[in-house]
């Protein structure tokens, strides 16, 4: 859809560009969401406890070139504490001078369950401009057995041979597993209408600069056997705080122009954060 788009000789020039900018700059880092699953081996019991237990928002503002292109939130909400059930909720949008020619709001809402946090349900409902798309994709893991319908249209099934985790539960899934530096994680992870089975590497510990001041924290390098709507020269690179939060505070992916950046700007949730003390999102925020 988007290809013939922008083949369209009627779509100004101008407007191409900054649309073909936006898209890169959001589509990009969810691509890179759906690439950091780690395995479906066991999550520790600790970790997912501490990471992945409680209601929880994360703000980032995504960056291209250096200039501010778009902002994602992540607001994870408990549902059914005794079925280790919640909801991920996500908003993408565009910002700065792409949200003044395209203004784009994307909002998404997987929920999980059981102690691996598997997806029973995916729903998209995307404004970008004029255009409107509502997605419904439902999962039976023990059958392998995935629905997808669009806009109301006819519903489509895949068989898939395993269980799987779609983009959004596989980034925070990956906050509970083992990372040890110098290893590999398998992942599971539904994408392009594909089960891929994503290797995650743990490269190292290393200090970064973060909303939390210049703390440590794990680098990870999920390697993409997909390419998205856009071909991606290289592997993103996630950063989580090295602590009991596991707190995802960056994320870069090299693109064939340039590269963008999504960086954890603002913070609610885990109180044993480290020092200095995260920006506090107001009650209208979250």
């Amino acid at each position: 859809m988007y290809i013939n788009f922008f083949h369209d000789k009627k779509v100004p020039a101008k407007r191409k560009v900054f649309l073909l900018l936006l898209f890169i700059s959001l589509w990009s880092i969810l691509s890179v969401l759906k690439a950091s699953a780690a395995t479906i081996p066991a999550a520790d019991h600790e970790l997912l406890q501490q990471a992945y237990s409680q209601e929880e928002t994360l703000r980032y503002e995504i960056s291209w070139l250096g200039v501010k292109a778009g902002e994602l939130s992540i607001h994870l909400v408990p549902i059914k504490a005794e079925q280790e059930q919640f909801s991920i909720r996500v908003t993408a949008r565009s910002a700065g001078l792409l949200k003044v020619f395209y203004p784009v709001v994307d909002n998404f809402e997987t929920i999980v369950t059981g102690l691996a946090r598997l997806p029973t349900s995916y729903s998209i409902d995307q404004h970008e401009g004029r255009r409107r798309n509502k997605k419904i994709t439902t999962y039976d893991q023990q059958e392998g057995i995935i629905l997808y319908t669009r806009n109301n249209e006819t519903t489509e099934t895949y068989k898939v041979s395993g269980p799987t985790y779609n983009e959004f539960s596989s980034f925070m899934i990956m906050r509970a597993l083992p990372l040890v530096v110098g290893k590999k994680l398998m992942v599971p992870t539904f994408a392009d209408q594909k089960r891929h089975e994503v290797i995650v590497q743990i490269e190292k510990k290393e200090n970064i600069q973060s909303l939390f001041g210049n703390i440590q924290a794990i680098r990870v390098r999920p390697q993409l056997p997909f390419k998205g709507l856009y071909q991606k020269t290289g592997a993103p690179v996630i950063w989580l705080s090295d602590d009991q939060a596991r707190i995802p505070l960056q994320i870069k992916a090299k693109i064939v122009i340039g590269s963008l950046t999504a960086k954890l700007v603002a913070y609610q949730g885990w109180k044993k954060v480290p020092p200095p003390k995260p920006t506090r999102l107001n009650d209208n925020d979250a």
